[in-house]
């Protein structure tokens, strides 16, 4: 009798986790925009590194190797994105897991906010400042998005603009909000 009643409350236990994970019934994957990005990043482990590109310097990147970018039309105190709408076609945030692993910036500039849109999701700071990748990065390490509008900059690990000018002159004329 013992036996199945463990074998009932283990069944019953593994069928909840199995309801409350799948993707229809997840927040968090279903609010992620889409992006040529891995998705990897959406569920599970978070993983923000610093790292040096060639084009922008020493910036933030994820797990993949991605940089992230902060938008001068946020604020970072307190932390608000405006970043909307169409923007967010262009200019996915990233989103907080829950499971954030950060390897070479210091704990302290690193946090999230719930963001104020229909999702409500949780978004990752740094330095205070919202940060997002940019869907014409195509490939890890590319910085496309620096200076796009003159208000996307790849985000250093303080939560600074990064200071090297775009990698092509054209991503700076391209007003991509």
């Amino acid at each position: 009798m013992r036996r199945a009643t463990l074998a009932a409350v283990a069944l019953a236990t593994a069928l909840s986790t199995a309801a409350c994970t799948s993707p229809s019934h997840d927040p968090v994957a279903t609010a992620a925009p889409a992006s040529p990005q891995p998705a990897a990043n959406v569920q599970g482990v978070l993983v923000l590194r610093v790292q040096n590109l060639p084009q922008v310097g020493t910036v933030v990147v994820d797990g993949n190797g991605y940089p992230l970018y902060r938008y001068d039309k946020d604020s970072a105190k307190p932390p608000t994105s405006n970043c909307m709408d169409d923007c967010w076609m262009k200019w996915p945030p990233v989103i907080d897991t829950g499971d954030v692993r950060i390897e070479g910036i210091d704990q302290a500039q690193v946090g999230s906010f719930i963001r104020q849109d229909p999702t409500k999701t949780r978004q990752v700071t740094i330095g205070g400042w919202p940060v997002y990748r940019y869907a014409g990065d195509a490939a890890p390490g590319q910085a496309m998005g620096q200076g796009v509008g003159n208000v996307w900059y790849a985000v250093t690990p303080q939560g600074k603009k990064a200071a090297a000018p775009p990698a092509n002159g054209a991503a700076a004329n391209n007003p991509g909000n």
